[in-house]
């Protein structure tokens, strides 16, 4: 077998695994949806949370959570595929990095839009909306958008930045930034908190595996081991 052939076999192995891998976390977001839907002790938690973050309103957090649950948004999405693209242009991203951050964002969207359609679990009550909200509960898209971009984000500066400063800031903002739009979702009355929940651990588990298989291929000289790291720790 010649080098071009086992490269190709090998990366042949890897997208098959990538797809059995989002397979199986997708079955288990469905999965796990359904429990969750019939379960009456997680809408109990659900409910005492809900009512406990709701309670605590106050005009200023609203308008706050209205501007921060946009960090979740297509607005948002936009921005840093944009920004990717421009980089990967000035080569300062390799086009490998571009096609895993497609690949990624389309198993993030597929998952999600895939669990929300089976599970169709009905979001909280309409009285408690701050602001409109289309579509079924589980899981939060804007959660998993969040963790999507945020670590994309996080994971291109420390491609870019061999400081250890900015890199650990990048993280940090990042985890900020899932946890307060995460925290968002339920302080505007749209979803519960087993929602966001499900978000996180579903996108940062999808990443890990992404990550583990092919970051090592996609990102660029010494700089490659820590990336791997910084996905994991998102």
């Amino acid at each position: 077998m010649t080098g071009a052939t086992r490269g190709l076999h090998d990366r042949s192995l890897r997208a098959a695994l990538l797809v059995v891998g989002w397979m199986a976390l997708a079955g288990i977001l469905v999965g796990v949806g359904e429990l969750v839907k019939h379960s009456g002790t997680v809408q109990d938690f659900d409910n005492h949370v809900t009512s406990v973050v709701v309670g605590h309103r106050t005009a200023s957090l609203d308008s706050a959570m209205k501007a921060v649950t946009w960090l979740g948004s297509w607005v948002t999405l936009v921005v840093v595929a944009v920004v990717t693209l421009v980089l990967v242009l000035r080569r300062r991203l390799s086009v490998a990095f571009l096609i895993l951050a497609v690949v990624v964002w389309a198993g993030t969207q597929g998952g999600s839009t895939l669990a929300k359609h089976i599970v169709q679990r009905p979001r909280p009550p309409e009285r408690l909306w701050v602001v409109s909200a289309h579509g079924w509960s589980w899981p939060s898209g804007h959660t998993a958008t969040a963790t999507l971009v945020f670590t994309i984000v996080a994971t291109i500066v420390w491609v870019l930045t061999p400081a250890r400063g900015p890199r650990l800031l990048a993280a940090l903002v990042g985890v900020v930034a899932i946890v307060t739009v995460a925290f968002s979702r339920l302080e505007l009355g749209v979803h519960w908190a087993s929602d966001v929940l499900a978000s996180i651990v579903f996108v940062g588990v999808w990443l890990l595996v992404a990550g583990a298989l092919f970051g090592p291929a996609v990102l660029p000289g010494p700089a490659a081991r820590p990336i791997g790291r910084g996905m994991s720790g998102e």
